[in-house]
């Protein structure tokens, strides 16, 4: 599967590169989704320029959240199957075309919400509704 991964800080066009890389699997509580669309959250932004101290030892697949389609569940996750269309929390590896993210940090996409839309209520809206009630 093809993947941007990071592998410098600084400009996108010197810290970022596309390579193959292989697809990810689910572990037993985990989805497989293959990715519609990536978010691009502050914490991505911090890592490319070297300045998020949680951000993984390069190289690295960015991306903290996406939307898109379950293409394979864990063994014992029980609320999501193929086909669903969700959006998660990924916390790294979401600028590929797969992704796994623990069910937990999993949701369905509402029908009334457009999945690109929908990238964006995982990180940027709960920091949104966090800073604003905190």
């Amino acid at each position: 599967m093809q993947a941007i991964i990071q592998k410098a800080n600084g400009a996108p066009e010197k810290a970022f590169e596309f390579k193959e890389v292989p697809k990810p699997a689910p572990g037993a509580n985990e989805v497989l989704i293959k990715v519609d669309y990536s978010g691009l959250n502050f914490a991505d932004v911090m890592a490319r320029n070297g300045t998020y101290r949680d951000a993984p030892k390069m190289p690295f697949i960015p991306g903290y959240d996406v939307s898109g389609t379950v293409e394979a569940v864990g063994d014992v996750v029980r609320n999501f199957a193929p086909g669903d269309d969700v959006f998660a929390f990924t916390h790294f590896g979401g600028y590929a075309q797969y992704v796994v993210s623990p069910e937990m940090g999993v949701m369905k996409i509402p029908e009334n919400v457009d999945k690109a839309a929908s990238t964006a209520l995982a990180t940027q809206y709960s920091t949104a509704y966090y800073c604003e009630i905190g």
